[in-house]
C-alpha cells in the first residue's frame, strides 16, 4: 500500500511506537523498582529479627530465645512477622508458622516463598521474605517478613499502567497523526506553490510561517529562486518584445518593397518571382509570430488575460470563418459541441491555436473535418478531427517539436509550428494536448480545465 511508503506516515507510526515503547519502559521500571524496594524493606525486618533473637540465644540460650520470639509474636498482632526457632532435636520451641519450611536451607541471607502462619484466617499462603540461620549446635532460626500486601499494592500499580497504556495508545495515535499533520501541512504547502508555478503562476510563493525551522528555511529558498525565475521571465519578455519589433518591422518594409516592386514590373517572370517572394516574406512573419507566441506561452505570458470563453460559440465561429475556404477545397465542416462548455483562455491565443489545426486539417487531412468538444470530469476537451492519412504513432511525438516536417507533409509550406504551438498552449492553461487515430485520420484533443463560473 502507499501509505506504507510514505515517509510523513512512517515518522508518524516511529513516534506511535517510540511513545508506547517509553510506556512500556515506565511499567517494567514501576515492577522492578516496586519489587526490588519490596525486597529490601521486607529483607531489613527479617535480618532486623534474626539478629534481636540471636543475640539473645547467645547471651541468654535457647528458652531465652524462644521467649522473645513470644513476645515478639505477642507485639505484633497483624502478624506480619514471621519467626521459627527449632531446637538441635527438631523440636519445635516457638514461631507463627507450623513447621520448618521444606524449600529452605539451614542457611540463606533471603527468599520469598508462599506460608501460611497458624494464626493466618485464610487457607490461601501468603508470599513471605524469609532468612535462615543455623547455630554451631544446631539450632535453627527462620525469621521473616510477609510481603503480600505489598505486592498486591505493586500489581495494583502495574493494573494502573497497563490502563494507563491503554489510554496511550488512542492519545499516541492521535500524537502521531497531529504530527504528521503538521508535517503534511507544511510539505503541502510547497507542492501546492510548486504545482502552481508548473502550471505558469511564477508569482506563487511559499507562505513562511516565521518559525525560522527547515520548512521556513526551505521555504525561503525557493521564493528566492522563484524570484530570480521570475526575473529572468521578464528579462525573457523584454527580449522577446524587443526581438518581435526589431524583426517584424524590416520583414514588413522588406514586404513593402516587394509588394511596390510586383506592381511595378510587367514582366512576367519577374512577377512570378517576386510573388514568390512575397510569399515566403509573409511565412517568415506568420513563423516569427507563432515562434514568439510559443516562447511566450512555455514562460506562462498572457495568462493575465484569461476570461470566460463559451466553447460551442468559439467553435461556431470558426466553423463560419472557415466554411468558404474548405468548400473550395471541397471539404465539409461540422461542429459537435453541447453549450454550457465554458473555459478561462485567452481568446485570441486559443483562437490561433484552433485556426492552424484547421488550417493542417485543410492541407494533410481529407475532405471531413470536425470540431468538437465535451465534458471530461472537471475539463473539457475540444478536438479538431480529419480523415486524411493521419500521422503514424511513432511519428506523433517528432510532429510535436518545434519546426518540425514530416516527410509526407515536405511538399507543402508550412512552417511546422502549429502542433508545438497547440502544445505550449495547452500546457498555459494548465491542460495537455493528445494525438490520436480518429480511424481513419487524426484526431488533435486539448484537455483544458473548465471554468465553472463563467461571467
Amino acid at each position: 500500500m502507499r501509505w506504507r511508503q510514505s515517509v510523513i506516515w512512517r515518522f508518524a507510526a516511529l513516534v506511535f511506537l517510540m511513545q508506547i515503547v517509553c510506556v512500556l519502559v515506565a511499567l517494567w521500571a514501576v515492577h522492578q523498582f516496586t519489587s526490588r524496594s519490596v525486597d529490601e524493606a521486607s529483607r531489613a525486618v527479617a535480618v532486623n529479627l534474626r539478629d534481636d533473637i540471636a543475640a539473645t540465644y547467645a547471651a541468654a540460650g535457647l528458652q531465652a530465645a524462644g521467649a522473645t520470639v513470644r513476645s515478639r509474636m505477642t507485639a505484633d498482632p497483624d502478624g506480619s512477622s514471621i519467626m521459627l526457632l527449632i531446637a538441635p532435636n527438631g523440636r519445635r520451641i516457638a514461631g507463627n508458622i507450623p513447621g520448618w519450611p521444606t524449600n529452605v536451607g539451614p542457611s540463606e541471607n533471603w527468599r520469598r516463598i508462599d506460608l501460611r502462619r497458624i494464626d493466618q484466617r485464610t487457607r490461601y499462603p501468603q508470599s513471605i521474605g524469609v532468612v535462615s540461620t543455623q547455630f554451631p549446635d544446631g539450632t535453627r532460626l527462620l525469621t521473616g517478613h510477609v510481603v503480600e500486601n505489598d505486592l498486591r499494592f505493586g500489581s495494583y500499580l502495574e493494573a494502573a499502567l497497563i490502563g494507563a497504556i491503554l489510554l496511550a495508545m488512542p492519545l499516541a495515535a492521535g500524537a502521531a497523526f497531529f504530527s504528521a499533520a503538521i508535517i503534511r501541512g507544511r510539505l503541502r504547502s510547497v507542492i501546492d506553490t510548486a504545482a502552481a508555478v508548473g502550471t505558469g503562476d511564477i508569482k506563487r510563493r511559499i507562505p513562511l510561517s516565521g518559525s525560522g525551522d527547515m520548512f521556513d528555511a526551505l521555504g525561503d529558498e525557493i521564493n528566492a529562486m522563484l524570484d530570480r525565475i521570475t526575473g529572468l521571465v521578464d528579462e525573457m519578455r523584454l527580449v522577446t518584445d524587443g526581438l518581435a519589433h526589431d524583426l517584424r518591422s524590416p520583414l514588413t518594409r522588406l514586404r513593402a518593397v516587394l509588394d511596390s516592386a510586383l506592381r511595378q514590373s510587367r514582366d512576367e517572370e519577374s512577377i512570378a518571382a517576386l510573388e514568390k517572394a512575397l510569399d515566403e516574406g509573409d511565412t517568415l512573419l506568420r513563423m516569427l509570430d507563432a515562434a514568439l507566441l510559443i516562447s511566450r506561452a512555455e514562460a506562462g505570458i498572457g495568462r493575465d488575460n484569461f476570461s470566460a470563453v463559451n466553447v460551442a460559440a468559439l467553435l461556431d465561429d470558426f466553423q463560419d470563418m472557415y466554411d468558404a475556404l474548405a468548400e473550395d477545397k471541397g471539404v465539409t465542416i461540422n461542429v459537435d459541441a453541447p453549450p454550457g462548455l465554458h473555459i478561462r483562455s485567452h481568446r485570441e491565443i486559443l483562437g490561433q491555436v484552433l485556426s492552424n489545426l484547421i488550417d493542417n486539417a485543410l492541407k494533410y487531412g481529407g475532405d471531413r473535418i470536425l470540431l468538437s468538444a465535451w465534458r471530461d470530469g472537471a475539463s473539457i476537451c475540444v478536438a479538431v478531427t480529419d480523415n486524411g492519412p493521419g500521422i503514424a504513432q511513432e511519428q506523433r511525438i517528432e510532429a510535436l517539436r518545434r519546426f518540425a516536417r514530416l516527410d509526407a507533409s515536405r511538399h507543402i509550406s508550412g512552417a511546422g509550428l502549429g502542433l508545438s504551438l497547440a502544445s505550449a498552449v495547452a500546457h498555459l492553461h494548465g491542460g495537455t494536448l493528445t494525438l490520436s487515430d480518429a480511424g481513419p485520420g487524426l484526431r488533435v484533443t486539448l484537455t483544458l480545465p473548465a471554468d465553472h463560473e463563467p461571467s
